[in-house]
């Protein structure tokens, strides 16, 4: 008796022990399998971020330069931002193999709609005849896509591949003219009658949007940001941008609210580069120095 009650302890014991493995083996699981998940993510694979502001007839898009497999730092070049024209430019980040795959067939795509509107294919008045053609584009050279358009033809190649989709975040931002006209009444002394003359001036509005993996579009009239520091580039520019900036200001506050949310993140950084669009004036590309470690 007393055998069989040692025998029947012991095999208890063995339970319990192994329900005492199998429970610290599930623990392990919970809190490994997270941190395995943030690694295999693709979009923050390869790190990048991405921070576009508004100001007064201008917007700064600023990258940064690190480009890294993980925690693991494989190289340093600027993030891809294709420059469609002086008033329109793209930000791609994410899995560098499908920013390149996107950024070709975001382009060829944007050269097909160009030769459309050129030949008369496109919406509007038709180009039949040659003075029409010449009256309203005079080089192929000339036609330009506006903000909207851009960020509709980029919203539409991502949501096509929504089954099997691009890894990448985009950012469009451009400057929409805006024609106004005024009329000033002068005294003639010739004439001694008033005259209405009518000025027009052009100013242009900000347009900001950011897409995630499907093309589902996020706009705003003040800032938008992308990449692996998404969360500090939020809570850096809502901290740091005002209206109506000067493109002096806005380089400043934009740069410095960039460079913050990169000292806040270890897999972006490595360098950034800034891009000024000035309405009627183009695109100025600047360097920012920052921590490289």
């Amino acid at each position: 008796s007393s055998s069989s009650s040692s025998s029947s302890s012991q095999k208890m014991n063995l339970i319990s022990y192994n329900l005492y493995l199998l429970l610290l083996l599930l623990v392990l699981l919970l809190h490994i399998n997270p941190i395995q998940c943030q690694e295999q993510d693709p979009l923050h694979l390869h790190g990048g971020s991405i921070l576009a502001m508004s100001g007064s007839n201008c917007i700064a898009m600023a990258v940064d330069s690190r480009f890294g497999s993980g925690p693991q730092m494989i190289h340093t070049c600027p993030r891809t931002v294709l420059l469609l024209h002086s008033k329109v430019m793209v930000g791609l980040v994410g899995l560098e193999g499908d920013v390149q795959s996107l950024s070709h067939e975001y382009s060829v795509q944007m050269e097909n709609l160009k030769w459309r509107r050129f030949l008369g294919f496109g919406f509007g008045a038709s180009l039949s005849s040659s003075s029409s053609r010449q009256s309203q584009c005079q080089s192929f050279k000339d036609l330009s896509v506006t903000p909207k358009s851009a960020s509709c033809l980029m919203s539409h190649l991502l949501y096509q591949r929504r089954n099997a989709p691009y890894y990448v975040e985009s950012i469009v931002v451009g400057l929409e003219e805006i024609k106004t006209t005024s009329s000033d009444d002068d005294d003639d002394n010739s004439n001694k009658d008033n005259t209405n003359k009518e000025t027009s001036s052009i100013r242009y509005k900000p347009f900001l949007c950011a897409q995630d993996v499907i093309g589902a579009q996020s706009k705003s009239h003040a800032f938008v940001c992308s990449g692996v520091a998404k969360k500090s580039l939020y809570g850096c520019a809502e901290s740091l941008w005002r209206p109506n900036l000067s493109p002096e200001e806005l380089v400043q506050v934009c740069g410095k609210a960039f460079l913050s949310a990169l000292e806040r993140d270890c897999l972006s950084g490595y360098g950034a580069v800034l891009y000024l669009m000035e309405g009627g004036k183009g695109i100025q590309e600047i360097e920012l120095t920052c921590r490289n470690d």
